[in-house]
């Protein structure tokens, strides 16, 4: 992380939050931890196949090797579609915020992040988000919990310019460190 210069400098955004934003920032948190994630799903893979193939037995199953083969595929088949369930839930919790929110007026600065909506305002300071990501269309603020429970999305849209695009990732970089790169 840059040395903490203050600089009397802030960059304003004005946009309307989008379930887009949400589901990218989620996804972007996600990359972080994919191969946690990946380690998590082999781990329930391989106790759901196991339980399949436990009860295949404890049946008195005359094919011993088809009942892991089959546990197998229906475990593998059951995890597609518990993820697709998470997709679409998610979607549609991301739809409920932003319909509730309104239009954000959000300033940045050294001080931290102040965002005012149609129903109220937040200030939050550097320490709750220390770390930040970038993507195509967003800077996404986490908090510093090991899992980036919080997570903040500045759209690049409610910026005025490419020069304000610039402006926000210094005023990142000075009081945040990109996520990936240490803390």
């Amino acid at each position: 992380m840059a040395e903490k210069a203050q600089v009397a400098e802030s960059v304003k955004l004005v946009y309307q939050p989008t379930a887009e934003d949400i589901i990218e920032a989620l996804h972007a948190r996600a990359q972080l931890a994919r191969k946690a994630n990946l380690v998590r799903g082999g781990v329930v893979f391989v106790l759901v196949c196991a339980l399949l193939i436990t009860v295949s037995f404890a049946k008195g199953d005359s094919s011993p090797v088809l009942s892991p083969v089959l546990a197998t595929v229906f475990a593998a088949l059951a995890g597609a579609v518990v993820l697709m369930m998470g997709k679409l839930l998610q979607r549609r919790m991301a739809h409920r915020i932003v319909a509730a929110q309104g239009k954000c007026r959000t300033t940045v600065d050294d001080s931290g992040m102040r965002t005012v909506t149609e129903n109220g305002e937040a200030t939050v300071g550097w320490d709750r988000y220390p770390r930040y990501l970038e993507t195509e269309n967003l800077f996404v603020a986490l908090s510093p919990d090991r899992r980036s429970v919080g997570v903040g999305a500045l759209p690049k849209r409610g910026l005025r310019s490419r020069k304000d695009v610039d402006r926000l990732r210094e005023i990142l970089d000075r009081n945040a460190v990109r996520a990936g790169q240490g803390v």
